[in-house]
């Protein structure tokens, strides 16, 4: 039986569980495409096959350095009425 990586194992401290999670997915759909497009037929699951990439460290996860921070955004109100004429 192959070692299965805990998230521990594949993020470095300071890393998003979030951002692997996406980044997880992305590799899966990238090999999901790649097989149905050369009509290759996949005996193990995309999400698995994408997590040992990252494991054996083929790809890598790269966040922004403003990952997590909240940026300013402008907050629209909206009159109860003008909802009554959406209805």
């Amino acid at each position: 039986m192959m070692h299965r990586p805990s998230v521990p194992e594949l993020l470095k401290p300071g890393q998003s569980y979030y951002s692997l999670v996406v980044a997880v997915a992305k590799r899966a759909r990238e090999i999901a495409e790649s097989a149905d497009k050369s009509g290759e037929i996949l005996i193990e699951k995309p999400v698995k096959m994408a997590v040992d990439d990252f494991a054996k460290g083929k790809y890598k996860l790269v966040e922004s350095d403003d990952i997590g921070v909240i940026h300013d955004r402008e907050i629209l109100s909206t009159d109860s009425a003008d909802l009554d004429d959406i209805a």
